[in-house]
């Protein structure tokens, strides 16, 4: 599994000595710091990770994991390769800190993408859509049989296609109707609340009754 986190370097009046940097895993909500650099961690486990990031991180230097809930967990990077780096803990950490990790940055970008998606506008939606498939205007109107100004006047949110017409561009964009039109649907963000729940009761020995989550948006 793939964990989004990043990267901070701790400012020299905050710490003493050389600067380290903090890895902190990804959660719903903003960051106050603004030196931050995206890291995926991948092969996680009780004694290492390894990092993707374009940082450039030299052999032998510190790194503190910041875990949920767990507290900051000193490692050293052991080796390097391009943008791969493998992380070595000071001391190994339990099965139950991993997991709470994993589920921070499932979780947390899961909910954030649910509510991105149940506050935007359907023109918004569909710019997002017709980027994310590397579409231009133009493109996607000849798709669609329309022209350029109608796509565009529909993503700015001076016209609304027809009905009958949101099956096409639905399937054009490659999503459900649903996904496409103005739903306002919580229900994976409820799904992925039951199953975080699970996984962490399952992790820390408790029932998933006992699990209180709280979100920051």
């Amino acid at each position: 599994m793939v964990i989004a986190a990043h990267l901070e370097r701790t400012r020299p009046e905050e710490r003493r000595g050389a600067p380290r940097r903090t890895l902190r895993f990804e959660t719903v909500g903003g960051r106050e710091s603004g030196d931050v650099l995206p890291v995926r961690v991948h092969n996680a486990s009780s004694t290492g990770l390894l990092l993707e990031c374009e940082a450039e991180l030299s052999i032998d230097e510190a790194i503190d994991i910041d875990f949920p809930h767990a507290g900051v967990a000193p490692a050293r990077v052991v080796w390097a390769s391009g943008t791969l780096y493998g992380c070595r803990f000071d001391e190994p950490i339990s099965p139950g800190t991993l997991a709470a990790a994993e589920l921070r940055s499932d979780a947390g970008l899961k909910l954030e993408r649910a509510h991105a998606a149940a506050t935007e506008s359907f023109g918004s939606r569909l710019q997002r859509l017709r980027k994310e498939r590397g579409l231009t205007l133009a493109q996607l109107g000849e798709r669609l049989e329309v022209s350029k100004p109608t796509v565009w006047a529909w993503e700015k949110g001076k016209a609304r296609p027809i009905e009958s017409r949101v099956a096409t561009i639905a399937e054009v964009l490659g999503v459900s109707e649903e996904e496409l039109a103005d739903v306002h649907d919580n229900t994976e963000a409820r799904e992925v609340l039951a199953r975080s729940r699970e996984a962490i009761a399952h992790a820390f020995g408790t029932e998933p009754a006992k699990i209180r989550i709280m979100i920051e948006l």
